[in-house]
């Protein structure tokens, strides 16, 4: 199995960062369109224009922890999960980012590492600035449908 691993810190509330993650109005902010219902148990949907992904929240600590499970018509992200750690240090919240579970090392992984590396410092940038670059209107890291 294979893992998608990225940190950033952000300054920030716990509480804030916690709700843009937890949150469908706080995801759709720096990740994508986000509708359905964020509890422990709701089921989410990611939209990427006509490309959607489904996913179960399977853990949810308020201002510690979210963690979806993807489930569906997802490909390579078919029973992968999305996980968010949060932790205060001194002045910063620590956003410890997991995507994990990939069956396998491919060039789809690679891309979606450069990408979620792309949405946490948008992720950033929502929380510090009040606005984030979510899909369509993320950085494009090449010239293909997935970019």
């Amino acid at each position: 199995m294979a893992t998608i691993y990225h940190q950033v810190g952000i300054k920030a509330s716990l509480n804030d960062v916690y709700k843009a993650i937890a949150t469908t109005e706080g995801v759709t902010g720096w990740w994508t369109d986000t509708s359905g219902d964020a509890e422990s148990g709701g089921k989410l949907v990611f939209s990427f224009g006509e490309h959607r992904v489904h996913a179960t929240v399977t853990g949810n600590t308020p201002d510690k922890y979210i963690e979806w499970t993807v489930g569906g018509d997802a490909g390579e992200w078919l029973d992968t999960r999305i996980c968010f750690e949060l932790e205060e240090i001194e002045d910063q919240v620590m956003v410890n980012f997991h995507h994990t579970d990939w069956k396998a090392e491919t060039p789809f992984l690679a891309h979606c590492s450069t990408k979620w590396a792309v949405f946490m410092l948008s992720l950033k940038d929502y929380l510090e600035t009040g606005t984030g670059k979510p899909f369509p209107h993320d950085i494009h890291i090449n010239h293909t449908d997935f970019n």
